[in-house]
C-alpha cells in the first residue's frame, strides 16, 4: 500500500492537523539548528536523569525527569508550549516518599499525561489543554511498576504497566479518553500463571491514529503482544519472537519496542534476542511486523548475520502516520549505530549505518518522527580519550534518506550522558527537538536542542491600500510554523517593528504619500522568509471644498450647482495626495447625484431644504458642506 492509499484514519488525521496548523501536506526540508542549547534544569547534583519526552503533532508537549528534593527523588515536568520549554514544575507534590519511573505522553491542544510510581502505587496527572495546569496526581493502581505511556494524535492514551499478580507479575493497561482514565478488566498476559513484564521484559505501548493501542511485553523469555480497543483487549495474543534464527536456537528475548502509524493493522515490534548454537552466543536485534492478527515473520534490522563477528543491542523503533520510519540498534562491540529503513506501513527495507565515527561506548540511539513524513535519529558519540561524549543527530526530510550529521550538544556544558536519558520528537511542520542529560559529576543538566524548519511566507492582507492615519495598521496572514515565528516589519527599507502578532500600528509617523512595506517571518534559528512587498498610501488631509449656486430658487426652475475642490496636502507635493474619488450632492428632497463639478436640479415643491455636498478622497477622508436653502412657489419671485 502506497502513501496515497494509506488508511482513511491516517488521512483524516493528517488533513485535520494540516488545516489546524495552516500547513501544506508536504515533506520537510533539512532543518536549521538553533544557535544555542536550552538548559531546562541544572547544573545540579540533585538531577537523577531524564526519563522521557513527548511532542504532539501540533508542537506542544513536554519532558519529564527525576530530581532529588531534600534527598528524596521526585518527578518534574517542563511543558513545551509555543516552541518554548516552560519552567519545570514538580508533579508529585504532596506525596510522601520517593517517586520513580515517570513517563509522559502529549496529545493535541496541549494535552499532557504523566504517569509515575510512588510507594509502589501507580499515579497519573494530566493537563487537558495548553491553558490548563497539570492537575494533582491521582492513584490509579496499587502494586504497580514499569509504566509505559502513548497518546494518539487524536488524544486517546494508553498506559501499560506491570502489576503483582499470578505467577509473580501481570501486564495490565489503562485507557484515557476525554479526561477520564479507565482500567482494563483483566491482565493481558498470554498465560495467567507466567511472570510477565519484569526486568528487561517491561511493557511498551503504542497508540495508532485510529485509536487502537498495541501493548508488547516480555513473558517467560518471549515477546508477546496484544491489541486493545479502549478497555477491551483482543481475544488472541501474538508472540513476536521465533524459536531459532539461521539454525541457532533462541535462549531468550527481551527489551521490546513497538511503534504504529495511523492504521493499527500494521505495527512493528523490535526486540533483543539472544541466540546460541550450543557453545557460542550472539545477540541480535530482530523485528516482526504485526499484520492484522498475525506476524509476518522476523527480519534482521541490525544488518547482521548469524553467525557473525558481533551482535546487536538497544532496539528502538518509530513510525510516521504512513508507517515510514526506522528500527535502530547498536553493535555490542563497536557501538556503531545502524538503522533499518521502514517503507509503507512499516515494511522492512534497507539497513544503513547511521554514525560515521568510531564510538567508545554505547550510543543509546533513539529514532523519532517530525513532520508528515520526516524522521530523525539521535545518539551519543563518545570519542574516548580523544574527546568528550556529545549528542549527534541525522534528519531525513523524506523519512528515508538521512542527511548530514549534526552535533547538537555544546562542549561547554560538559560531557553528554545519554545513559541517563536521551529522547527526541517533532511536530507536524517538521520541527524537531532532542533532549538529554549532560554535565560531569555533581553538575547534571537537562538540555535540549531544537531544529527548525524554514517558516512559511506571510502575505500582506492587501497588496495596496490607503490609510487616513499617519500611523497606519499593517496586517498580514500568519506564516506556517508552530514554534515561535517572529515577524520583522520594515517601511521604506527601514525596520520599524518586531512582533509575534500578525498586525502592527506603525510606531513612527509616516508622511502623506505612498510607502513600500514588507514583513519577514523569522524562526528562532534565524531562518527567514519574506513576504512580497506591499504599499500603503497615507493621506491624512481632507479635501478642500467650496460650491456655488446659480439660477432661480423656485419650484420647477433649474438650479445649478458648481463644486470646486482640491486634495493637495500642502505644503507637501500634490502627488502625495490620494486624489478625490467622488463628489456627492444630496439636494434634500431625496434626490442624490454623483457629479464631477456641476449639476442642474429642479425642485418639484417649494419649501426649506438642506443641501449637502460630500467630497471624499481615495483614502476615505471626507469633507461635508451643508447649506439651508428655500425654494419658493412657482409664482413667487426669486429669493
Amino acid at each position: 500500500m502506497g502513501r496515497a492509499a494509506a488508511s482513511r484514519a491516517a488521512r483524516t488525521v493528517l488533513v485535520a492537523l494540516a488545516m489546524a496548523a495552516s500547513l501544506p501536506a508536504a515533506a520537510a526540508a533539512q532543518p536549521t539548528l538553533a544557535p544555542a542549547n536550552t538548559v531546562i534544569d541544572g547544573p545540579s547534583p540533585d538531577i537523577v536523569g531524564l526519563s522521557g519526552m513527548s511532542v504532539a503533532r501540533d508542537g506542544m508537549g513536554g519532558l519529564v525527569y527525576v530530581k532529588n528534593v531534600l534527598g528524596t527523588p521526585h518527578v518534574f515536568v517542563s511543558r513545551l508550549l509555543g516552541g518554548t520549554f516552560q519552567t519545570p514544575q514538580q508533579v508529585d507534590g504532596g506525596l510522601a516518599g520517593a517517586s520513580s519511573q515517570p513517563v509522559i505522553g502529549a496529545g493535541p491542544g496541549g494535552l499532557l499525561l504523566v504517569g509515575f510510581v510512588n510507594g509502589g502505587q501507580l499515579f497519573v496527572a494530566s493537563a487537558p489543554s495548553s491553558v490548563a495546569p497539570l492537575g494533582a496526581p491521582q492513584a490509579l493502581f496499587a502494586g504497580a511498576s514499569n509504566p509505559a505511556l502513548a497518546v494518539s494524535i487524536f488524544g486517546k492514551g494508553y498506559l501499560a504497566f506491570t502489576a503483582a499478580g499470578a505467577g509473580g507479575h501481570d501486564v495490565r493497561a489503562a485507557y484515557y479518553n476525554k479526561g477520564q482514565w479507565a482500567l482494563e478488566s483483566a491482565p493481558l498476559d498470554g498465560v495467567p500463571g507466567d511472570d510477565a513484564g519484569t526486568g528487561t521484559g517491561r511493557p511498551e505501548v503504542a497508540a495508532a491514529g485510529d485509536g487502537v493501542g498495541i501493548v508488547v511485553w516480555g513473558e517467560s523469555g518471549h515477546i508477546d503482544s496484544r491489541r486493545v480497543w479502549g478497555t477491551a483487549p483482543s481475544i488472541v495474543f501474538e508472540q513476536a519472537d521465533v524459536p531459532s534464527v539461521a539454525g541457532w536456537s533462541e535462549l531468550a528475548s527481551d527489551d521490546p519496542a513497538v511503534s504504529v502509524g495511523g492504521d493499527s493493522s500494521y505495527a512493528d515490534v523490535a526486540f533483543h534476542e539472544l541466540l546460541t548454537n550450543g557453545s557460542t552466543q550472539q545477540s541480535r536485534v530482530l523485528m516482526n511486523r504485526l499484520h492484522g492478527s498475525q506476524y509476518d515473520g522476523v527480519t534482521g534490522p541490525d544488518g547482521l548475520t548469524t553467525p557473525g563477528p558481533e551482535g546487536a543491542v538497544q532496539p528502538q523503533v518509530t513510525m510516521t502516520e504512513y508507517g515510514h520510519g526506522f528500527v535502530t540498534s547498536a553493535r555490542d562491540q563497536s557501538n556503531q549505530v545502524f538503522a533499518n529503513v521502514l517503507g509503507d506501513n512499516g515494511l522492512s527495507q534497507t539497513v544503513v549505518r547511521v554514525d560515521s565515527l568510531s564510538n567508545a561506548s554505547a550510543p543509546y540511539a533513539v529514532p523519532a518522527t517530525a513532520g508528515l513524513y520526516s524522521t530523525l535519529i539521535a545518539w551519543q558519540h563518545d570519542p574516548g580519550i580523544a574527546g568528550t561524549p556529545e549528542i549527534r543527530a541525522r534528519y531525513a526530510p523524506d523519512g528515508d534518506d538521512l542527511g548530514p550529521e549534526l552535533v547538537l550538544s555544546s562542549p561547554s556544558l560538559g560531557p553528554a550522558d545519554a545513559g541517563s536519558g536521551l529522547a527526541a520528537g517533532g511536530d507536524v511542520a517538521g520541527d524537531a527537538v532532542v533532549a538529554w542529560m549532560q554535565g560531569g559529576a555533581g553538575a547534571g543538566r537537562i538540555v535540549t536542542a531544537q531544529l527548525y524548519q524554514p517558516p512559511g511566507a506571510p502575505a500582506a492582507l492587501s497588496r495596496f491600500r490607503y490609510a487616513t492615519s499617519a500611523h497606519p495598521v499593517l496586517s498580514w496572514s500568519p506564516a506556517s510554523g508552530l514554534w515561535g515565528v517572529r515577524y520583522l516589519v520594515s517601511v521604506d527599507g527601514v525596520q520599524v517593528a518586531q512582533t509575534g502578532l500578525t498586525a502592527i500600528r506603525t510606531p513612527v509617523a509616516l508622511h502623506d504619500g505612498p510607502h513600500r512595506w514588507q514583513v519577514t517571518a523569522t524562526n528562532p534559528s534565524g531562518v527567514s522568509n519574506p513576504a512580497a512587498a506591499a504599499t500603503v498610501w497615507v493621506d491624512t488631509v481632507r479635501p478642500r471644498v467650496s460650491f456655488s449656486l446659480s439660477g432661480p430658487r423656485r419650484a420647477g426652475a433649474y438650479l445649478h450647482i458648481y463644486v470646486s475642490y482640491t486634495d493637495s496636502p500642502r505644503p507637501e507635493p500634490p502627488a502625495d495626495a490620494s486624489g478625490v474619488a467622488e463628489v456627492i450632492v444630496k439636494w434634500g428632497d431625496r434626490s442624490s447625484y454623483r457629479i464631477k463639478h456641476g449639476k442642474f436640479h429642479a425642485y418639484k415643491r417649494p419649501g426649506h431644504y438642506l443641501l449637502i455636498v460630500i467630497v471624499r478622497d481615495r483614502a476615505g477622508n471626507t469633507t461635508t458642506l451643508v447649506r439651508r436653502i428655500t425654494i419658493a412657489p412657482r409664482s413667487a419671485s426669486k429669493k
